[in-house]
């Protein structure tokens, strides 16, 4: 779905065909590691995944993890840089919910690794609970 902010047009694709390669250099481009290894594993597979492109260029991305009925969480929200503060993240996190919730999905989680980030999961109606999380390997 096409829409316009400010000087860029912007297509918004749920479940595109994306190349690892594609998603593994946005990952960088926001400062995280790019896991192109993994992204590459025919074991990884997505419930759902939401792209933002401007023309070819992919501006913004979004995948979730769910068994389908119960949960579902919603993992590597990322812009990238010469994007951000165009509401792509915003467009990318309605477009899930909208999703999730249209597919009956019970509990939606997400976690965010910074305290700042916490307003734009609670304009959303996330709230904070408390969780752990392991890293079982580093990243390469």
């Amino acid at each position: 779905m096409p829409c316009r902010k400010g000087y860029v047009m912007l297509r918004y694709i749920m479940n595109p065909a994306i190349l690892p390669e594609s998603i593994s250099a946005l990952r960088r481009s926001v400062g995280w590691g790019g896991m192109e290894a993994e992204l590459k594993n025919p074991a990884l597979r997505d419930y759902l995944q939401l792209a933002c492109y401007d023309g070819d260029r992919l501006a913004g991305f979004l995948g979730v993890v769910s068994n389908g009925v119960t949960d579902a969480y919603i993992q590597d929200v990322m812009v990238h840089p010469d994007y951000q503060g165009k509401g792509i993240g915003t467009e990318l996190m309605r477009q899930a919910i909208r999703r999730l919730k249209a597919d009956h999905i019970y509990m939606i989680s997400v976690i965010y690794g910074e305290e700042e980030l916490r307003p734009f999961y609670e304009k959303f109606g996330f709230f904070t609970m408390l969780c752990g999380q392991l890293e079982t390997r580093p990243e390469s």
